[in-house]
């Protein structure tokens, strides 16, 4: 597995025998704290999942995988520190399972969810609220299937799940997934990513290639309907000082200056709706604004000379 710390552009880590780190883009690594699968032996399995915080990127989540001809089990870690140093945070997890995939809430670093193959029933993903604890199973109606990929849904706390029979989101709150594979292929799905610039989920498959759909379907965030929600900005090419006019709409107002890169930049709340001028000091280049009023989104491309 490979991850971006997304505060901080150029740091990825990766997941081998252990966690290595780049701060350049990938040009150069430095081994972080040694994980061991067992403190007897220091035998290593291979990192199967990982995760840094969006919140707190001192924090990480690190699982390995379990290796039956070994006499190993899977194990989790978590580092607080950045990895100068990783603690056993098993506990009550199946570890005799495949752990395939982890996330981190956008929020709270302390709430994670993590997923597995196999097919052990009701054993498919697992969350905790506190640092790992203690973990609660959430699998509810998951069918018995294999676990890919599990991945919190931006701008809300629903999840998504990537499974050998297709795609499952939960709402937050609910107890139940919701099957949401319409017009995929019958194959098994390995990954999902966002784009919520320009309100697109993607979803990668093993033999029939990468697929899209609209933000709004099969969560709770509604992608804007033309002429429903609309604003003007201008002139589209500036030197970091533009204008945004947003009609008679209901605020407040919340708005993002997103980076080519996908990076959030600016993030700043518009009290009233109307005309109004923004002011940014930025390098030039290819930014999105991004505004948000409710469940209702419109983004607009600029330029900064």
């Amino acid at each position: 597995p490979i991850v971006a710390d997304y505060n901080h552009p150029g740091v990825l880590y990766v997941g081998n025998e252990n966690v290595v780190k780049s701060t350049d883009g990938g040009n150069w690594w430095t081994p972080l704290g040694t994980i061991y699968s067992n403190t007897v032996t220091n035998s290593n399995t291979e990192i199967s999942a990982l995760a840094v915080s969006n919140s707190n990127s001192l924090v990480i989540y690190a699982a390995r995988r379990v290796r039956y001809e070994f006499g190993l089990d899977g194990i989790v870690f978590k580092s607080t520190n950045g990895g100068v140093s990783f603690t056993n945070i098993t506990n009550n997890l199946p570890d005799s399972l495949y752990f395939t995939g982890l996330e981190i809430n956008s929020s709270d670093a302390n709430t994670a969810y993590i997923c597995m193959a196999g097919f052990s029933a009701n054993q498919k993903v697992f969350k905790t609220v506190n640092g790992g604890s203690s973990w609660q199973n959430i699998s509810y109606n998951l069918p018995n299937i294999p676990v890919n990929c599990v991945k919190q849904i931006p701008g809300s706390n629903d999840l998504m799940l990537a499974t050998d029979l297709g795609v499952y989101v939960l709402s937050n709150g609910s107890s139940t997934w919701i099957n949401q594979s319409i017009g995929l292929p019958n194959v098994i799905v390995s990954d999902i990513e966002f784009n919520v610039v320009l309100n697109k989920i993607y979803i990668s498959t093993f033999g029939r290639g990468i697929w899209e759909t609209n933000y709004s379907f099969g969560t709770q965030i509604n992608e804007l309907n033309p002429g429903s929600f609309s604003f003007q900005l201008y002139p589209t090419v500036n030197k970091g000082r533009f204008d945004i006019e947003t009609g008679d709409l209901n605020s407040p107002f919340q708005y993002e200056i997103i980076n080519v890169m996908g990076q959030i930049i600016v993030r700043e709340e518009l009290k009233t709706s109307g005309k109004q001028s923004i002011q940014v000091n930025l390098p030039p280049g290819m930014y999105y604004f991004k505004l948000t009023s409710g469940k209702k989104q419109a983004v607009k491309r600029f330029l900064i000379e």
